[in-house]
Parts: structure tokens; C-alpha cells; sequence
């Protein structure tokens, strides 16, 4: 396993988008199931919070998906 820095796939970044994009759209949607946002607990921030941090991880990782297949 000698290879070069080139030779490597870059994958890294591509399966943390998938990944966080998924669970946002999970959370997302447990989100909105809920019955009404003037109401909301403690656990309806905690859901949003996770949403937006899963959305986050994966705005990230596809643009350094896409910056890294730019350079090289």
C-alpha cells in the first residue's frame, strides 16, 4: 500500500454528504410531522438543531467533493 496522495480515491468527503443529507432528510421530516411549531419543546430544538448540523455536514462535504475534483 505505497500509493501516492494521486492515486488514492477520494471518497471521504462524497459519503459525508450522502450520509448527512440523509439523516437531515430524516430529521427533517420527523420535524415536520410534528403537530405545531408555536408549541415547541425542548425536544422539537433538539430535532432542529440536528437537522440543520446534518444539512451543514453535507453542504460541506459536497463542495469539498467538488473543489477536490476541481484541482485535480
Amino acid at each position: 500500500m505505497t500509493s501516492t496522495r494521486e492515486e488514492r480515491l477520494r471518497r471521504g468527503p462524497l459519503i459525508a454528504a450522502v450520509l448527512g443529507g440523509g439523516l437531515g432528510l430524516f430529521f427533517l421530516a420527523i420535524g415536520l410531522n410534528r403537530p405545531s411549531i408555536a408549541d415547541m419543546r425542548t425536544i422539537d430544538l433538539v430535532h432542529l438543531l440536528a437537522t440543520g448540523g446534518c444539512f451543514g455536514a453535507a453542504l460541506v462535504g459536497v463542495v469539498r467533493y467538488l473543489v477536490g475534483h476541481r484541482k485535480g
